[in-house]
């Protein structure tokens, strides 16, 4: 087997060297997930290399080439994501119905949940960052500071100079250099520490399934205690359609002063807030399920979200969405089925 190139990244954490098509394949798949791998030109012989360095036991830094153009098709990740960074060369990325073309300034970012196949162009070596989904939910939930239903699915483009993005993704080559000279800084207490910061930057600047939840969440923090405890009435209360005279009472407030205290922080009245809280949930409930394969109980859905009546329900679901209820799953199916 040829000797390691000292100007590979990550070349102290190499895992194999190979020209087979099927040893790539199984020795990819130990630290990713079993795929389908091919060669575009049968004639075309590998150059696959794949060095992997974990940061803590939630994040790895990896280095893939495949030398030639290659078809990759893992169908679904499952249980992590991916964010492909093209150190030259580039990729056509499939990804839950939409079509990534990835380059030195556009990686992917694949969800687990979502549909997935890959083209690599010829020469196209790729710095992959590998996290999980569950931390990547526990990180959610702390930021969010309530449970979240379901794991976010995230924009498949990540646009790499955009000002929000820049500072993550230079901090990630600065991982991967740091890791090069030091390879002890694996799982190091610093290590940990850096896994938190890419996981909430990913989580708070990039757009994905979970950001309104977020983005409220931190609105939420400024709006006055009297609105942050209706709100958390409203959510433990989800299944009842409830009265302003229940969270009066709950909250010890007249009328009059919690429908001022919402007008001013939300631009809304109680009830109407209430309302577009169980709407939201039965969305999400409606793709969670459609996600899953299983059948989506329009109906049944509604009514345990407190809406038992079927046409005022579908008209306050259009006006708030767009769309209607049996919309929302096709919608998902439809992508899902998309490859």
């Amino acid at each position: 087997m040829p000797a390691l190139a000292p100007s590979l990244p990550l070349s102290r954490f190499s895992l194999f060297h190979t020209r087979d098509v099927d040893q790539a394949r199984e020795r990819v798949a130990r630290i990713f997930c079993p795929h389908v791998l091919n060669t575009c030109q049968a004639r075309d012989l590998l150059d696959a290399r794949h060095h992997s360095a974990p940061l803590g036991a939630d994040i790895s830094l990896n280095y893939v080439q495949y030398g030639p153009a290659v078809d990759i098709d893992p169908g679904h990740l499952g249980t992590f994501y991916l964010l492909q960074i093209p150190l030259r060369g580039g990729a056509a990325v499939w990804c839950g119905g939409r079509e990534v073309l990835a380059d030195r300034e556009t990686a992917s970012l694949p969800s687990p949940t979502e549909s997935l196949r890959m083209r690599w162009a010829a020469d196209s070596p790729h710095l992959i960052v590998r996290f999980s989904q569950s931390a990547v939910m526990a990180q959610l939930e702390q930021l969010a500071q309530h449970e979240v239903h379901g794991p976010p699915v995230f924009d498949p483009a990540v646009r790499l100079q955009q000002p929000e993005v820049a500072p993550a993704i230079a901090f990630i080559h600065c991982l991967r250099q740091t890791l090069d000279a030091d390879p002890g800084f694996s799982g190091s207490l610093l290590a940990r520490q850096a896994e938190s910061y890419l996981l909430s930057t990913f989580l708070m600047q990039l757009p994905h399934s979970h950001r309104p939840t977020l983005d409220a969440s931190g609105r939420r923090a400024l709006l006055p205690r009297t609105v942050r405890r209706a709100q958390d009435f409203m959510r433990a209360h989800a299944g009842t359609p409830g009265t302003l005279v229940d969270l009066c009472s709950h909250l010890g407030v007249s009328a009059r002063s919690l429908q001022q205290a919402f007008l001013q922080a939300t631009g809304e009245s109680p009830m109407a807030h209430w309302r577009g809280l169980r709407l939201d949930m039965v969305r999400q409930s409606l793709r969670d399920a459609a996600r899953q394969g299983a059948p989506a109980p329009v109906t049944q859905i509604a009514q345990r979200h407190g809406f038992f009546h079927a046409g005022h329900f579908a008209a306050h679901y259009q006006s708030r969405f767009g769309e209607r209820p049996s919309d929302t799953a096709r919608v998902v199916k439809e992508s899902e089925r998309a490859h």
